[in-house]
């Protein structure tokens, strides 16, 4: 049978290495952003957990992803917050190796969208 996108997610978050392609694209996160709600957020926690890789590209990936999964899911930023990730993502973006230049950058987005108060939070509130 056909693997989906999101088995494919998975299969990478299984082998703990992640690497750019079509299923770290905003377009893969506004599709299947809701998948990441099964098993009690499981595929979210394994990727908290690739914030400890020690491969930069993995880690750069897990930041990006992250930060998709807080712009897309409208309770993404309370789960990254009950996970501790923003801790995490704080120390990579302070990282001086030169080999994360790409990690420091991952990071730095991704934490400007944890943090960000989105616009569409606005339309929520009672007028």
């Amino acid at each position: 049978a056909d693997m989906s996108n999101f088995d494919r997610y998975e299969r990478e978050l299984k082998e703990g290495t992640l690497k750019w392609g079509f299923i770290h694209s905003s377009k893969f996160w506004a599709d299947n952003v809701l998948k990441f709600e099964q098993s009690d957020y499981k595929a979210i926690k394994m990727l908290a957990a690739l914030l400890h890789s020690t491969d930069p590209t993995t880690m750069a990936v897990a930041c990006h992803d992250i930060g998709e999964f807080v712009a897309c899911h409208p309770l993404g930023k309370k789960k990254i917050a009950n996970l501790q990730v923003k801790e995490r993502v704080m120390e990579l973006m302070g990282s001086t190796s030169a080999e994360h230049r790409e990690v420091r950058r991952e990071a730095l987005l991704c934490c400007q969208k944890i943090m960000l108060n989105k616009w569409q939070d606005m339309d929520n509130f009672p007028q």
